[in-house]
This record gives C-alpha cells, structure tokens and sequence, in this order.
C-alpha cells in the first residue's frame, strides 16, 4: 500500500513549491507515496472562519482553537480516544515546541508506516484538549521557536520520505547518513583525488572496504567528539550491544 502524508495547515500554498521543486515531487509523480494538504479554515465556522482565540488565565498571543481540529480529525476518519484505538500503522502528528525530540530513529520509525497526518501547530499553541481527545504524538525539531508549524512539518516529511524504497537512486546513501547509528557523518570526497595540494585520505582509495569502514567509523567518531559530544554515548551503547551479540 502506498505511503500517505496529510498535512493540515492554515498555509497551504506554502508547500507547493517546497515539495515540487525536490526529490519529493519525483517521488510523488512516481507515485512512491502522496501528500495531501489540508486547509485547517475548511473546517472552522463564522463570518471570518476563525480558528485560534485568546488563552484562557490572560497572557498574550492567541491559541488555536480544538473545534477546528476537531472537526478536521473526524473528517479524516480517526476516531476519538473515547471511540477506539487508530490503526497500528497509522500516525497523527502535531508540532509543537513542547513535543518530543524529532531524530533518525523517530523518522525511520515512521517510514514504516501507511499513514501519517501532521498538524502544523501554531501561536502560543494548540488547546491541550486536542491530546485527551487523540492519540496524538507532539514532535519538536529542537530547542527553538518557529513562526509556524509548516516548516517542522516539511522538514518531518522530507526526512520520512527519503527512507522510503526508492525514493532515492541508491539506498545505501541513506544507511551512511548522519545520525543513522547515533553518530555524525564521516568526511566524504569525490574526485579529483587532489586539489591545490589537498589530498584524499589514501585509505578511501585502496579498495580496502573493511579498512574504508574502520576509517569512517574512527572519522564519525572524532567529528562527533568535537561538534556533538552528546551523541556518543548513545554509539557507545551501540557498540557495547553489537560485542554482546
């Protein structure tokens, strides 16, 4: 079965050209998986279809309103909490500030997946009533703020999208990427072999694959020592498993 992403959003128009104008939009006309954006204002009632108002207790900015959500998520076929439990294979996503930490790990988990509903969070955020009444998980891109939801969701989306077979030419480009074992990438080179006197580590020549591995590893190491020291104990933990086994 093909992949589905639903978007929800107040800004459908920024992902037109975001998704056609890269590998996603092949991907799409190849028909690996689709996205479908969601105007959020579809679902919202009055005059002015307003979804967001003033946080209850006072303070500034405005709170995107549940019924809106609501009604979308109903449209979309999920039930409530109240009503059942969604399909194993199935995911509602919401970003948020407050959410879990969005990784590899979490974007391989999701590519297994048949469907996933992202809703772009939004002002202060999103009535906290929305996640009593969904299984919903909230996802962070890290310690920093956004003006919207939008561009978490595409980030969230490129990063799934690209893990699903044949997206990319060569899948194996995806294994070696950064954070795929807990670790910051290795340095990598193309030709020419040298360049104003530059050279390339003579080991990723030699045909040495075993050799080739154990530098890129030593290499992967290093870069994450000095930029991301906090990664390593996880790749500890991963190798500490693998001489286990």
């Amino acid at each position: 079965m093909m992949m589905k992403f639903e978007i929800v959003t107040l800004f459908p128009d920024y992902f037109e050209l975001s998704i056609r104008q890269s590998l996603l939009g092949k991907a799409i006309d190849k028909k690996l998986f689709e996205i479908e954006i969601i105007n959020l204002r579809d679902f919202a009632e009055g005059r002015h279809l307003t979804v967001d108002d003033r946080p209850f207790g006072g303070g500034g900015g405005m709170v995107l309103m549940i019924e809106p959500i609501d009604r979308c998520l109903q449209h979309l076929g999920y039930p409530r909490r109240s009503e059942g439990t969604i399909d194993d294979r199935t995911r509602i996503l919401l970003t948020s500030a407050a959410g879990q930490l969005f990784r590899q790990p979490t974007a391989i988990r999701y590519s297994l997946l048949e469907r996933v509903t992202i809703i772009c969070g939004h002002y202060l955020g999103v009535d906290d009533r929305l996640v009593e009444l969904y299984d919903i998980e909230e996802v962070s891109l890290g310690d920093f703020i956004l003006t919207g939801g939008e561009p978490a969701a595409a980030a969230i989306v490129d990063a799934v999208g690209r893990l699903i077979p044949g997206m990319l030419g060569n899948f194996e480009s995806a294994l070696d990427d950064s954070h795929m074992e807990g670790l910051l990438g290795a340095p990598c080179y193309t030709r020419p072999a040298e360049y104003r006197g530059l050279k390339v580590p003579e080991v990723l020549l030699s045909g040495d694959h075993k050799a080739i591995d154990q530098y890129r590893r030593d290499e992967a190491l290093k870069k994450s020592k000095a930029v991301r020291p906090d990664l390593l104990k996880a790749a500890e933990k991963i190798d500490r498993n693998e001489n286990e086994d």
